[in-house]
């Protein structure tokens, strides 16, 4: 009698420890689902179906022990590794300010599914940068512009990035324009501010001696700015007037990374 009633209390015992494992391992891999982060072929998140890639929740680490060095407020970074789906083979190993890997530090490293090889790119910072958060402008920024409102203007000169540390950046433009009015050209200064918000739209004011303008619209990373606005003329009575809605791009070329938006390799 007493080894029946043993036996059935081991049957009973093993039948919780076999729940308990099973409740741990269900919960286990909700956590994992929960924090796995799916992309496709754009970079864009999508559900696993559709998925190329997938990101395991990024964790953080001390910024020294990360890169070496320390970066003034910028305590800690997330350790981003991105894997390819189909053989869960590492496709990109770095760190980033941010849990997105938009704003990349240090070493980054893209690898190759099909082999070993590998490609790496060092995003510098300079641990020793003590100079005053406002200080002369990083340039040559070139810019080379096209605007029509009344008449069709080029424009051309140079650019002075007054903020390019954040996502947001802020442009200083100062060059000369010509115009022609009745068959005869005008050569117009060209003054503005753009500020371009997240590497998507701006916002731009300026003018020449002639009229002043202001414009809004879309952005390629920084690179081309394409907007819609308004100009008024200061004196209808002297050639040339601008006036009216005006259509603008603009197109910058620089070697200062910093300026452009980045753009995801994969």
């Amino acid at each position: 009698m007493q080894s029946k009633i043993y036996l059935h209390f081991l049957i009973q015992e093993k039948i919780l420890y076999c729940l308990f494992a099973v409740l741990f391992l269900s919960s286990f891999r909700l956590t994992a689902q929960k924090d796995t982060i799916f992309f496709d072929k754009n970079w864009k998140t999508t559900d696993k179906k559709t998925a190329l890639y997938y990101r395991i929740k990024p964790l953080k680490v001390k910024t020294k022990n990360a890169i070496g060095y320390k970066i003034k407020d910028t305590d800690s970074l997330f350790v981003i590794k991105d894997y390819y789906l189909n053989s869960n083979k590492i496709q990109f190993e770095g760190y980033s300010k941010d849990r997105e890997g938009e704003y990349l530090v240090g070493k980054a490293k893209w690898y190759h599914e099909s082999d070993s090889k590998s490609d790496t790119r060092d995003f510098n910072y300079n641990p020793n940068n003590n100079s005053p958060k406002f200080r002369i402008p990083e340039w040559p920024i070139i810019y080379l512009g096209y605007s029509i409102a009344t008449k069709s203007q080029f424009t051309g000169g140079l650019e002075f990035c007054l903020d390019c540390k954040g996502e947001n950046k802020l442009f200083l433009g100062l060059g000369y324009g010509i115009t022609s009015y009745d068959g005869k050209y005008y050569g117009l200064p060209d003054m503005y501010l753009s500020y371009n918000i997240q590497k998507s739209i701006f916002i731009k004011a300026g003018g020449s001696d002639k009229n002043a303008y202001a414009l809004a619209g879309l952005t390629f990373l920084n690179m081309i700015d394409l907007g819609f606005g308004y100009s008024t003329s200061f004196n209808r009575e002297k050639l040339p007037v601008i006036k009216g809605f005006t259509f603008g791009i603009t197109f910058r070329f620089t070697n200062n990374k910093n300026v452009y938006g980045h753009l995801r390799m994969f």
